[in-house]
């Protein structure tokens, strides 16, 4: 098992599934735990994404599918780009 780390960030409030309301912008980290898969070469699986929230000086790891954490990343762009 190995963890992958990297930073995501907001410019506006958002928001990802089960979240009850918006979150504040900023940078998180994100941690991507993977599996060797058994192979003749060197292949990882992944099996959790989490990003690492703040908030109310509590630090909360949620968990988060990939593709709905760059949905809400273009969603923050599109929006900063529109100014709305």
């Amino acid at each position: 098992m190995r963890t992958v780390s990297s930073t995501v960030v907001f410019k506006r409030p958002f928001s990802l599934p089960g979240f009850d309301r918006p979150h504040a912008p900023g940078t998180f980290q994100v941690k991507t735990d993977e599996e060797s898969l058994d192979a003749s070469f060197g292949a990882w699986r992944r099996v959790a994404t989490n990003v690492i929230l703040i908030d109310r000086g509590q630090t909360q790891s949620w968990r988060v599918e990939p593709i709905e954490l760059a949905a809400a990343l273009a969603r923050d762009v599109a929006e900063s780009l529109d100014g709305g």
